[in-house]
């Protein structure tokens, strides 16, 4: 089985990036989130038929923030996801076949796996990243 890898803020999570830089350390932030629209299903969808696991950077600087993401992931897609879930500054240090996130940062250009540019052009939401990996082998 495949192992996909699934960045949380900006992928899952939507952020608005100007808050984000204002808000970020207040607690309560990652929490409140809601989810990018068909995250939740896909992220269903995929755990499925891939072995789906999660893997995000929190802000250091803030120590709420490890505990909010936990707490989202349970909130928005259940009890299965929550042992799925990795908190880490180096995504490169996985192993996967691929790592859906849309930034080039905290070793997701080291990834040694595909990386899926979520919010690119080639990848601007959950209906083309789905419809790209349905048609993988």
């Amino acid at each position: 089985m495949k192992t996909v890898l699934i960045d949380m803020d900006g992928v899952l999570v939507e952020l608005n990036s100007d808050r984000f830089k204002k808000e970020k350390l207040v607690k309560g932030f990652f929490l409140n989130n809601r989810p990018i629209p068909g995250a939740v299903q896909a992220f269903q969808y995929l755990n499925r038929i891939y072995d789906c696991h999660i893997v995000s950077t929190p802000v250091w600087d803030n120590p709420h923030c490890w505990m909010e993401k936990r707490m989202w992931v349970d909130k928005h897609l259940g009890g299965c996801a929550r042992k799925k879930l990795t908190l880490t500054h180096h995504k490169n240090y996985f192993k996967g076949d691929f790592l859906i996130d849309d930034s080039m940062q905290h070793g997701v250009k080291e990834f040694q796996g595909e990386h899926i540019h979520f919010g690119s052009f080639k990848f601007p939401n959950w209906v083309t990243v789905l419809s790209y990996l349905n048609q993988q082998p």
